[in-house]
């Protein structure tokens, strides 16, 4: 409490005024102060409320998620042990039907590869029948080295293809110095490469290959292009061979 002021000026009733009016005040701040108390205590027991309600919910989750977990739990021992008790008849169940698939497939591979494999088709033959060249002669080659599939003819000089597919041919043409050669490969009458061959100072020989698709019974032969007295073939049998070959690479 103030003491009475000591001014004369003041009288003893100024002075309870005023302090009635200022115990005034403060009661009027502290209803305030109790008012926002109450509404911060409201507040606060609301939020209480809802974390509680929040908390059992989630005890709720947690629960049903423990009772999920040792239901997954049971079946998968359950599972693991139907998986050991069958284990046995399932592993021998695919091995054997590995083992039929192998074989099945070994199978199928050996049919493909014979029904793929290009069959053995080739010749080679050399020694001219005639040495002297007239134009448009067929060269038969009298000695035949070779002739699997039997497609050359040692009687026309002529090749004719016992199976379809692509076929490599070759002819070797060796001449006497000083004279000439004008062969070429022909396919039923179509030429399929040309050459000639000459030398001056030596006896000489010289090679041409083609590669043709042919059909079966398609015909290949070489012949003479250009022919006169100083066009001559000449085979020397330690050096030299003029011959004429084949083979069936791919059908």
């Amino acid at each position: 409490m103030a003491s009475e002021p000591s001014c004369p000026a003041c009288s003893k009733y100024d002075y309870e005024e005023k302090v009635l009016e200022r115990m005034i005040r403060m009661e009027f701040a502290f209803e305030k102060v109790l008012k926002d108390n109450k509404a911060v205590s409201e507040t606060v027991e609301e939020d209480l409320t809802r974390i509680k309600e929040e908390n059992e919910r989630l005890h709720a989750t947690v629960d049903a998620l423990n009772d999920q977990q040792e239901q997954a739990e049971r079946r998968l021992v359950s599972l693991m042990e139907e998986v050991e008790r069958n284990q046995s008849s399932t592993l021998e169940k695919i091995v054997s039907d590995s083992n039929t698939t192998l074989e099945q497939t070994i199978a199928a591979f050996n049919d493909m590869k014979d029904q793929t494999a290009t069959p053995l088709v080739f010749f080679n033959a050399h020694f001219p029948q005639t040495t002297s060249l007239s134009t448009g002669e067929v060269i038969v080659y009298k000695t035949v080295e070779s002739n699997q599939g039997s497609g050359y003819s040692v009687t026309t000089g002529k090749f004719t293809a016992p199976e379809r597919g692509l076929y490599l041919f070759f002819m070797h043409t060796c001449t006497s110095l000083t004279k000439y050669s004008y062969l070429q490969i022909v396919k039923d009458g179509s030429v399929l490469i040309k050459s000639v061959q000459y030398d001056k100072d030596a006896s000489t020989c010289s090679s041409s290959q083609v590669f043709v698709q042919l059909d079966v019974g398609e015909t290949v032969w070489v012949q003479c292009s250009s022919g006169s007295s100083s066009r001559q073939l000449n085979e020397n049998s330690s050096y030299r061979w003029t011959s004429f070959g084949g083979a069936l690479i791919h059908n």
